[in-house]
């Protein structure tokens, strides 16, 4: 029994490990991002609770247009199709995005009057509210698209890699994206039970500077996707330099590395 139960652990658990490449590490790392995204998600409902006090009404009308970006991410899956060339962008847009919906209500926890001196506090959490969901959309088409690029298509000395084991290793890039996520909504979970036990006893002050540390946390989601449009640069230069020192041409190496491949001919 305990061998049999062994063997499958091994064969569907262990052996995720065993097949993760290097090549796979930047969209795992932008989809860890979108699992760690949750972190705010407590203190968001927190603030407008306790700050705002906005009526439930308004946030559902407000959550719908937050919603919206999500519905269009297919639209946007093919925007990235036709940006390929420079889709590395769409990911420091996103992060920019994040970014400055975190640092919104960073301001709002720590600079309240100075920030409602400009406009409301209200407008700046919608603006806040309607910042991130567009980053996250963003990043998360590039990434489904990023999962391609990290498959090979050739092995390390050039040779073709046949269908059947990219299928696989298709199979495997995405079980794995799928665990990043999963790991990061695991790690936001346990954060999140170490820094609000027992907040409730504390002072509004110390509340607040809690909330506020948690947005300042949450800064390390865009450095993390960024991190990983960097190691993909990183990771393709280096592939680049081994091939031609095996004799490749460049545009011999391009058309090895491209995961594009040639357009369909239009019949007539």
């Amino acid at each position: 029994m305990l061998t049999a139960t062994y063997r499958w652990i091994d064969r569907n658990i262990l052996e995720l490990g065993r097949e993760l490449r290097l090549s796979y590490l930047p969209p795992l790392m932008v989809y860890m991002a979108a699992g760690i995204s949750g972190l705010t998600g407590i203190v968001g409902t927190f603030f407008v609770k306790e700050y705002l006090g906005l009526p439930a009404s308004f946030l559902a009308a407000l959550g719908f247009w937050a919603g919206i970006p999500w519905a269009l991410k297919m639209p946007l899956g093919h925007l990235v199709d036709l940006l390929w060339r420079w889709k590395s962008w769409l990911i420091y847009l996103g992060a920019l995005l994040i970014s400055v919906s975190l640092l919104i209500m960073v301001g709002l926890l720590s600079g309240r009057v100075a920030m409602a001196a400009i406009m409301p506090a209200e407008a700046w959490f919608i603006l806040s509210t309607l910042l991130a969901p567009v980053g996250y959309v963003l990043q998360d088409a590039v990434a489904d698209a990023m999962t391609v690029e990290a498959v090979p298509r050739v092995d390390e000395k050039g040779a073709p890699i046949d269908p059947a084991t990219r299928k696989l290793m298709n199979t495997t890039m995405q079980t794995l994206g799928r665990v990043a996520i999963i790991g990061g909504s695991v790690l936001v979970a346990f954060i999140n039970l170490y820094l609000f036990t027992g907040v409730h006893r504390l002072p509004p002050a110390e509340i607040a500077l809690i909330y506020r540390n948690v947005y300042l946390m949450a800064l390390a989601i865009p450095l993390i996707s960024v991190l990983g449009v960097v190691s993909a640069a990183l990771i393709r230069r280096r592939s680049i330099r081994r091939l031609r020192r095996q004799g490749y041409t460049r545009k011999q190496v391009e058309a090895m590395l491209s995961p594009r491949g040639e357009p369909t001919p239009v019949k007539r």
